[in-house]
């Protein structure tokens, strides 16, 4: 189940890195990849990102509600519109698309895998007091791990 997981994740990095090349402005988008996170994942851009939790919550800000881009997400138990840019979800097997505006999510939960195209910035927290918090590659970068200390990075390539 684990390696349908990652080849459903790498598949979709690839739908999304297609539909970056077709929109305008894709020449300077940077990429993230996050495999079996553990923690926080901060993502704040314009471009899609799309992934999987097992057990957590994930928060969506939507910057301009009234653009016919909205986010799919499918498995969450619960759901809470805080206002009309941001909504909660929580559950378990949560799976997540975002695609084509400006927009910032969150996602505190358990086993993170997720892919992201687009310009903007990262924050990459994991949980405390465990031993592997999975890993994460940032515009094409090798895998590291991801830390119990806060890290923020740009998303865009070298010469966005």
């Amino acid at each position: 189940m684990r390696r349908f997981h990652v080849i459903c994740v790498l598949l979709l990095a690839l739908a999304l890195s297609g539909a970056a090349s077709a929109r305008t402005g894709a020449p300077g988008d940077g990429s993230l990849a996050v495999r079996n996170g553990n923690g926080t994942i901060g993502i704040q851009a314009r471009g899609g990102v799309i992934g999987h939790f097992y057990d957590g919550v994930l928060t969506v800000r939507d910057f301009n509600p009234d653009d016919n881009v909205s986010e799919v997400v499918t498995g969450a138990e619960r759901s809470h519109v805080v206002n009309d840019q941001v909504t909660k979800y929580w559950g378990s097997d949560v799976r997540f698309r975002y695609i084509g505006g400006k927009f910032t999510i969150s996602v505190k939960a358990f086993n993170i895998n997720l892919a992201a195209i687009g310009k903007g910035w990262v924050t990459l927290q994991g949980s405390k007091g465990t031993d592997d918090d999975g890993t994460f590659s940032l515009n094409g970068s090798s895998p590291q791990p991801i830390t119990d200390t806060p890290q923020t990075y740009p998303l865009q390539s070298a010469t966005g």
